[in-house]
């Protein structure tokens, strides 16, 4: 039951989504690319409910009050950390100290590409290890996502204040405050021996990572779920981590490979009919047409979770690849029944979801994903392309990083090239050999954002590895961040390791303090 409601909640994420730009679609699709999973909400069992219950009674070892955990708490941001700009911002913040004992670790989760919710307060990895180790959850969101915008549009101008370097700063000059902020919004004293823990899944776990490289004097550890430290322009491998999760990757190879052919050979009358096949008959450029086929296969392989042993639920891939298993269609044809589908089940209109530079002049604010658009246009790039001969292809050669990186002038005026440098931005960074120790990279196999990870090969005797003062953990049948979000009550699938290694190394870690 649990993992059908994960998949109502994808799909339904997907559909909120699908109202989106393309140019915004494709940049949250090839990042933590819709906001279903993590920063949302996570997945509550059975366990995490009775937490939740108990949430609302007693006191805690502190001999705190038991305060409510759905409060959000304002605190007075520098809009520019760097620049003249002095004023500053309302930036929100959650904050369950129920479990906090004397002495215990802070766990700070910035949210990360999405608005920040109160859930992970009371469900998801980073309650566990507040609950295991007496420590406090501090839920922050990111600038110019959720309620946290400094400015008042979003035009090109205006999203100036929108980088990694800013975003960084907020957390440490937050930590320095955090003793009066918290004492005066809560009622809790923190005590100074207590260690600042940042943690994140996907890009919030790249910023765990660089706050603990930063800023060693204020985080002393970080746990870091499927973080894609390395930036990219052609992250090509992308496609190959997701033809080694589906069995029916060679037809789908076999399907882009006569999509390819037939828009090469510029038949109008068969492209466009091909076209009205996939659902997508009023997609007037071709590369927008041959982009819209990627959603399905990388989501479902990004967020896949396998169904709990014994149960009915739906196993994802398999019913994606159930598509391929009709012998009287070709491959192509296969494929344009299930995008057909897809697209008409999910409410999908193909001309708002997939039309290159549509939305560019909306400069309204409250759009997390032109935010999101704006970072990996100008620091991430994140382009996922189609791998070169002659490596297996679940992705068209159409789809080229130039394709997806044009709209980024279009929203965001000319100095936006949207071919951000890479290398200078991975030799500041240090890509993946960060100058760090007391960090918990956890990654699973299935993941396609592994490949830009801290993380181990594919031998299951390595599951985990500690290099130097790090600890690196491998889930051999999981995915994108798994660990991060899902219930306390799923241990199969090598889950429940998983979580021990994070709670040995992290407790590991403070008895170093």
């Amino acid at each position: 039951m649990r993992i059908l409601l994960f998949v109502v909640l994808l799909f339904n994420a997907i559909t909120r989504s699908s109202a989106e730009p393309m140019a915004i679609r494709h940049s949250r699709f090839r990042h933590r690319q819709i906001e279903s999973y993590m920063n949302s909400k996570p997945e509550i069992g059975a366990a995490d409910m009775q937490s939740t219950v108990l949430e609302a009674e007693g006191a805690s070892a502190a001999g705190n009050q038991r305060l409510s955990t759905n409060n959000a708490f304002y605190f007075d941001q520098n809009v520019d950390h760097f620049g003249a700009n002095s004023s500053t911002f309302k930036q929100r913040f959650y904050i369950n100290g129920n479990e906090y004992t004397q002495d215990g670790p802070i766990y700070l989760f910035n949210s990360g590409e999405t608005p920040a919710s109160p859930s992970y307060l009371v469900a998801g990895e980073p309650y566990t290890l507040a609950r295991e180790t007496g420590g406090m959850v501090v839920i922050m969101e990111h600038r110019y996502y959720g309620v946290s915008y400094p400015v008042s549009d979003m035009s090109g101008p205006n999203m100036k204040y929108l980088t990694l370097e800013n975003t960084l700063e907020d957390i440490a000059y937050f930590i320095n405050s955090a003793r009066g902020f918290i004492n005066q919004s809560t009622g809790i004293s923190i005590s100074p021996k207590s260690k600042w823990i940042v943690v994140g899944g996907s890009y919030s776990a790249n910023i765990a990572v660089w706050m603990r490289m930063l800023y060693p004097n204020l985080v002393f550890a970080a746990y870091a779920s499927s973080a894609p430290l390395l930036a990219s322009t052609d992250f090509y491998q992308y496609d190959q981590v997701v033809g080694r999760a589906l069995p029916c990757a060679p037809q789908i190879s076999q399907a882009i490979e006569t999509l390819d052919a037939i828009l090469d050979y510029g038949n109008r009358g068969l492209i466009d009919s091909w076209k009205r096949a996939f659902g997508l008959g009023a997609l007037q450029n071709d590369s927008d047409f041959a982009g819209a086929l990627t959603d399905q296969m990388a989501g479902t392989v990004q967020y896949y979770v396998p169904p709990p042993q014994g149960s009915s639920d739906v196993d994802t891939v398999s019913s994606l690849c159930s598509w391929f298993g009709h012998t009287n269609n070709n491959p192509l044809q296969n494929m344009a029944d299930m995008t057909a589908a897809y697209i008409r089940n999910n409410g999908i209109d193909p001309v708002t979801a997939y039309s290159s530079g549509s939305g560019a002049t909306n400069y309204n604010i409250y759009q997390d994903g032109r935010s999101w658009f704006y970072q990996v246009c100008t620091q991430f790039g994140y382009w996922q392309t189609a791998p070169p001969a002659p490596l297996q292809r679940l992705r068209s050669k159409y789809v080229t990083a130039s394709w997806q990186s044009a709209p980024c002038r279009q929203f965001f005026g000319n100095d936006v090239t949207g071919i951000p440098d890479v290398a200078w931005f991975n030799r500041k960074y240090r890509g993946l050999l960060p100058n760090v120790t007391r960090v918990v990279f956890v990654n699973g196999l299935l993941d396609p954002w592994s490949q830009l990870s801290v993380s181990v090969d594919t031998d299951v005797s390595k599951r985990v590895i500690n290099e130097g003062d790090n600890v690196v953990i491998t889930m051999h049948r999981a995915s994108h961040v798994a660990d991060f979000y899902l219930s306390s009550s799923r241990t199969d699938f090598g889950i429940n390791l998983a979580r021990k290694d994070i709670l040995s190394a992290i407790k590991k870690f403070l008895a170093q303090a």
